[in-house]
């Protein structure tokens, strides 16, 4: 509000050019866009600075060095009585992260560790953007997750190797820093306490990666220059020690705090608001330095610069020890903090000390891991039970990146101690289960919703995750779902899923009826997965039976919920199980019989045509009885077009567009914040669908009855090709309701008409397929035709919409393919539209060329969901 206000902002007296800390030129670019303007001291250095990064040699330039501490001091205050301003430090702080980056990438050995660890197929440390560094290390501060790609990690790897000197520039930096970095670890400005986060990993970074060159170097000869190095080092590591005291120190203060609580805050529901500061300060990034610290620490094989090693008392502490508030705390910020931000970086600090285990090869730290009484393991346990199933997409995305990388460390620890033979101690299990123990109850109901959740990067993540973990040579590389092929040890992912149907059904149950409407619908995707794979697998199928009531009671409620895709889904999934458990579900067949008749009259259409997808899957489960009611729904729903009352399309478009009718009606909100829609059902405020909606239209049920018509038509169509031998749509029973739907369809005396004859246009091709050309052409053509033909165009003055006539000219084309293009041109040329038939075609060819010129069009396998197809010129 603020920022969109201009009185406001000159009141307060706001610097409106933002800062760019993307690359170190822009950071100092930056500085001279600022309003008010900064000091000319500011000024001048920034300038001279920028005119020092073109030189070939930064390494060795004092020059640059004195500059960078120069400006530090000017933001600090410490060289001026002038008002101090936040900026320089900042600029300086990006710039201090750059030079030593570029300090640990010319050290030789940082890369030969790197490639080491590959050849040697050691814990992969690759920059998964898990965290809160600038690109070079392992985690990020803002932004989005950004993997780094192969072509920078070969940059790094051929980059000039330019050892340091005893007098180079970077011991100076060294010198001064850890003074610089705890004086603002709870600085104001948070965008300062950001940059120092990843200051600080930077400083760890070549703190001990100039250990392991010093330690494992024959390069250098001259006995004095190796000990000036190797007491630089030493003041290095005294250095990075102070810096891990103070944030250790600054932590737990703010642990001390108290703070509001999820259970008892508004703001956890996400319907309240507090700041983010409120209670907590400079949390946050307190966190992100000690996660950026951690991940720094890359000394070799437990020695010198590891943390776990150097640290191994905060990884085993109980409660009661001196050091028990550490991992009790990051379990607090994970799991209780009201905070998403908070809850987020804290899981990534889990995230890096996972590594930092690894990272060791020590037996004793790899225990931490796998010992189920650790109590580092028993943190991560609770860590990851809050976090994937956290209310907001950000938190349960930093889960789903501490779940990957914990379990990618348990296989890898289990493969190494039991080798990489897929036949193991207890060949009846996957080795994830073999490997993660009593985790899996908890993990593996996680792991399998979270890849139907509704943020993309959570679903892409999660299923790229359950590939990884139950994947192997058996399956195609483009497979999805549960991995079912029995070649593989214990069946993969069906067989795991299927020996912890209990957990994942109570979970499942669980989370139909969860707050987050986002959470509830990807727990009828997940029902659903669970009916269509394991229900009707044939080895499988007899794990889930004794769950099948639970979770069709869940679902049932899912039908009274205000979220239209939650009650979507719900339908979808019962449909599913009626095929795969036919006699365990008969029990609820008449309740669910009257969702779905209500579903297939709903105000959405994609409702509308899932319920016929479920009646569809009804009839097949249970055949003639279960088709006499459903063509009973078809006779009374097509008619239903008749009663809509009359109205015009001004009538209907001043509708649209009146203020009070829109007012009071659902909400929607995105998949992270949640519930503004709110579950429905017996006990809570609300109706069986919404607290406040629009009464439902006449025609929208013969609209439900086009969709139901298109499912028997095209699911028992003949004795030759139908699901069920003892149900076919004959034309004794389709005919007179084809015949009643074109005489619906004609009707245009309200103006979603339409819309109407738009879903006939698209469904009919498909029965057409269905029938076969000899028996559409002879007995159904003839009814369509001419509605078709005065959708084809608007000549005869109808004020068809552009979808209803894009529908009839797809509709034209499809029907043509089939029976012939002569015979379909005749018929339109029987009745004057042949001319309209031969634009439509030659549009369509239109379209074809395009698609076929190479640069003009990407195909939908090269088309990314993130953003427009680019175009070549």
């Amino acid at each position: 509000e603020i920022l969109s206000h201009p009185t406001l902002l000159h009141n307060r007296n706001i610097q409106t050019s933002p800062m760019d800390f993307s690359t170190v030129d822009r950071a100092l670019t930056s500085l001279s866009r600022r309003h008010p303007a900064l000091p000319d001291e500011v000024l001048n250095l920034s300038k001279h600075l920028l005119e020092l990064l073109p030189s070939e040699n930064l390494a060795e330039n004092d020059d640059y060095a004195r500059s960078i501490i120069h400006l530090i001091e000017l933001g600090s205050g410490a060289s001026s009585d002038a008002t101090v301003r936040w900026e320089p430090l900042a600029v300086g702080l990006r710039l201090i992260v750059d030079y030593l980056e570029k300090r640990t990438s010319e050290l030789p050995q940082s890369a030969q560790l790197s490639a080491a660890a590959d050849e040697a197929g050691d814990y992969n440390d690759e920059d998964e953007g898990t965290g809160l560094g600038t690109g070079g290390g392992g985690v990020y501060a803002e932004g989005p997750r950004i993997p780094k790609t192969a072509a920078e990690t070969a940059a790094a790897l051929t980059q000039k190797e330019l050892p340091p000197t005893s007098s180079a520039p970077v011991f100076q930096l060294m010198t001064e820093l850890p003074t610089i970095l705890n004086t603002n670890v709870e600085h104001a400005e948070p965008r300062v306490r950001s940059l120092v986060a990843q200051a600080v990993g930077a400083y760890a970074r070549y703190a001990t990666s100039l250990l392991n060159w010093l330690d494992s170097s024959t390069d250098i000869t001259d006995a004095s220059e190796r000990n000036k190095l190797q007491l630089a080092a030493e003041h290095a590591q005294v250095g990075r020690r102070n810096i891990h005291a103070t944030i250790l120190l600054s932590l737990k203060s703010h642990l001390d705090m108290k703070e509001p609580s999820r259970e008892n805050n508004p703001s956890a529901a996400s319907d309240g608001a507090l700041d983010d500061t409120t209670g907590w300060r400079a949390l946050e990034t307190n966190l992100h330095a000690l996660a950026s610290y951690v991940d720094g620490c890359v000394g070799k094989n437990g020695g010198d610069g590891s943390y776990v090693n150097e640290e191994a008392a905060l990884f085993d502490s109980a409660d009661t020890d001196e050091n028990g508030w550490f991992l009790t705390g990051l379990q607090h910020c994970c799991v209780v903090h009201v905070n998403r931000h908070v809850r987020a970086a804290a899981a990534a600090v889990l995230g890096v000390l996972i590594k930092s285990c690894m990272r060791s090869r020590d037996p004793s730290h790899e225990d931490l891991l796998v010992d189920e009484d650790s109590p580092f393991r028993l943190v991560l346990k609770e860590t990851l039970k809050g976090t994937l199933a956290d209310n907001w997409s950000q938190v349960r995305m930093a889960g789903s990146v501490l779940g990957r990388r914990f379990v990618q460390a348990l296989l890898k620890i289990y493969k190494s101690r039991n080798g990489d033979d897929e036949d193991g101690e207890d060949e009846d299990l996957t080795v994830f289960e073999s490997a993660a123990g009593d985790l899996v109850p908890m993990l593996l109901p996680r792991m399998c919703l979270n890849r139907f959740y509704l943020a993309q990067g959570v679903k892409l993540y999660s299923q790229e995750t359950w590939k990884e973990v139950f994947g192997s040579h058996t399956h195609a590389a483009d497979e999805d779902g549960l991995h079912s092929s029995v070649e593989s040890r214990g069946g993969g992912g069906m067989g795991a899923v299927a020996r912890n149907a209990a957990p994942l059904c109570r979970y499942y149950s669980k989370m139909c009826d969860a707050d987050n409407h986002a959470v509830r619908e990807a727990a009828c995707q997940g029902v659903a997965e669970l009916a269509q794979k394991v229900g009707q697998h044939p080895l499988y199928a007899d794990y889930l039976s004794p769950y099948v009531n639970m979770l069709l009671q869940a679902l049932l409620m899912c039908f009274h919920d205000e979220s239209w895709p939650v009650r979507d889904e719900a339908c979808l999934a019962c449909g599913t199980f009626c095929i795969a458990y036919a006699e365990e579900c008969r029990p609820e067949l008449p309740t669910l019989f009257e969702r779905w008749t209500e579903q297939l009259t709903d105000q959405i259409w994609s409702v509308r045509e899932d319920a016929a997808c479920a009646l569809g899957d009804a009839v097949t489960a249970y055949g003639p009885e279960m088709l006499e009611k459903v063509l009973a729904v078809i006779r009374k729903s097509l008619p239903a077009a008749k009663d809509q009352p009359p109205m015009s399309r001004e009538e209907y478009k001043k509708l649209q567009n009146d203020v009070s009718a829109h007012t009071g009606n659902q909400v929607y909100s995105c998949g992270s914040l949640a519930p503004k829609l709110r579950k429905g059902g017996a006990g809570r405020i609300g109706c069986s669908s919404c607290v406040v909606d629009r009464p439902k239209q006449p025609w929208e049920a013969t609209d439900g009855a086009i969709y139901l018509l298109r499912e028997l038509s095209t699911r028992f169509p003949n004795r030759d090709d139908t699901e069920r031998e003892d149900v076919i749509m004959g034309d004794n029973i389709l005919l007179p309701l084809m015949t009643e739907l074109a005489d619906v369809a004609r009707l245009s005396h309200y103006p979603q008409s339409d819309d109407l004859r738009t879903t006939l246009f698209k469904q009919l091709p498909q029965i057409a397929e269905a029938m076969g050309k000899r028996r559409f052409k002879g007995l159904y053509l003839d009814l369509f035709i001419e509605l078709l033909s005065k959708n084809l165009d608007d000549r005869h003055g109808t004020g068809a919409s552009q979808l209803s006539i894009h529908a009839a000219g797809q509709c034209c084309e499809e029907i043509a393919k089939l029976i012939g293009f002569g015979i379909m041109r005749g018929r339109l040329e029987a009745i004057g539209c042949d001319d309209a038939f031969d634009s439509v075609m030659e549009e369509r060819k239109r379209e074809q060329a395009m698609i076929a010129t190479p640069g003009h069009f990407i195909g939908r396998e090269a088309f990314s969901p993130f953003g427009p197809p680019v175009v070549s010129s």
